[in-house]
């Protein structure tokens, strides 16, 4: 009876030590999840205060933001390599959520159907429906500096290919903690920060 006694507590310990584990990597998460969250709302703030940019009255479409030196969205050495589409759509939701006109270019003539989902946005471009008008187009780079990544935004007009609007920020290595776990070098993986 004593040892099934002993065998509960050291159970009931471990669960709630595990519990308090799991808490504690929420709390630190959110914590960078925040950060990020407000570097976006900043480049949201500083691209919709220029008067040139009519968001509201006229379609924006968004496309994804490439590293500087290369001009691509990726590099299998760079831990943020998903960086430039994640802060493209988180841009283009916080434009919408703004009474933003977002278009979506990636829009498919139909809904696709597999047998385990369905699918709307394609990169196929023999699926993608046709004549898409827009007024603006926003694009970016991207810059690897020391502690973390310099973004560089900006919003061109489509006809006169003006830019009519820009935004620059800052995001610390610390706010990125799940882009920054993994990646890759010589095909081997490694963890940790850039």
């Amino acid at each position: 009876m004593k040892l099934s006694s002993i065998c509960l507590l050291v159970l009931s310990l471990t669960l709630i030590g595990c519990t308090l584990m799991s808490e504690t990597k929420a709390i630190v998460t959110f914590q960078g999840d925040e950060g990020f969250e407000d570097r976006l709302s900043d480049l949201t703030e500083q691209l919709t205060k220029a008067e040139q940019f009519s968001y509201q009255e006229k379609p924006v479409a968004f496309t994804t933001l490439v590293w500087m030196d290369t001009l691509t969205y990726k590099n299998g050495q760079r831990a943020t390599a998903l960086l430039g589409h994640q802060i493209s759509s988180s841009l283009k939701t916080e434009l919408v959520q703004r009474g933003g006109q977002v278009v979506e270019h990636k829009s498919g003539q139909a809904i696709s159907m597999s047998k385990h989902a369905s699918y709307y946005l394609t990169r196929n471009l023999n699926d993608l429906s046709e004549n898409i008008e827009v007024s603006y187009v926003l694009a970016g780079t991207m810059l690897e500096i020391k502690g973390g990544v310099e973004v560089n935004i900006e919003v061109i007009d489509t006809d006169s290919h003006l830019v009519v609007s820009s935004a620059r920020t800052f995001i610390p290595n610390e706010y990125l903690p799940e882009l920054n776990s993994v990646f890759m070098k010589e095909d081997k993986i490694y963890r940790g920060q850039l």
